[in-house]
């Protein structure tokens, strides 16, 4: 997915929310192109309202 993150900060409060989403496996989180990729078996919609609760824009 991608997300829009300006800092660590950022990047570190995503990571953080989404470790403790049922059924997360792994995260990876590359900067550059403002983008998340979760593995594991958690629903799609929870991880994407998960990354917009923690105040960041996020799409599919």
């Amino acid at each position: 997915m991608r997300v829009h993150m300006d800092c660590a900060g950022c990047e570190s409060k995503v990571k953080n929310a989404l470790e403790k989403v049922k059924g997360v496996d792994d995260i990876d989180i590359d900067m550059g192109l403002q983008k998340v990729t979760v593995t594991g078996w958690a629903d799609q919609k929870k991880v994407l309202k998960t990354v917009r609760k923690t105040g960041r824009r996020a799409e599919l």
